[in-house]
C-alpha cells in the first residue's frame, strides 16, 4: 500500500468510528516512511455521544494495524508530552474530519 492508499484507508476507516478528526504525523506525514516504519495517527475522539472508551481505542488500534499491515501508534489528541506535540504539530497532515 503506497502513501496515498494508506491515507485513503485511514480516512475510510475513521468514517465509521467515534472520531471527529484524525491526522498522520511522523515519517509518513513527511513522506519519509520506510517499509518497516510504523504509522503515527493523532485523533480527536467523539466523547459527546459516550461511544468512545478504552476498549474502543484498543479495537481501533488492532483494526488499523491489520488494515494497514504495519504497526500503528494511535494517539488521542491532547495526550502527547509538549516536546512530542511540537514535533507532531510540525508534521501532521489531516486525513479525516467528520462533516456534520
Amino acid at each position: 500500500m503506497d502513501r496515498q492508499q494508506t491515507i485513503q484507508a485511514i480516512h475510510d476507516y475513521m468514517m465509521g468510528q467515534p472520531v471527529v478528526k484524525a491526522w498522520i504525523f511522523g515519517s509518513f506525514a513527511r513522506g519519509e516512511e520506510r517499509p518497516t516504519s510504523d504509522i503515527d495517527i493523532l485523533f480527536v475522539p467523539d466523547f459527546n455521544h459516550g461511544s468512545f472508551t478504552l476498549l474502543t481505542h484498543g479495537g481501533m488500534y488492532e483494526d488499523l494495524k491489520q488494515l494497514l499491515g504495519r504497526d500503528v501508534d494511535l494517539v488521542v489528541d491532547g495526550s502527547l508530552r509538549p516536546y512530542a506535540k511540537e514535533s507532531a504539530d510540525r508534521d501532521k497532515v489531516l486525513v479525516y474530519e467528520r462533516v456534520s
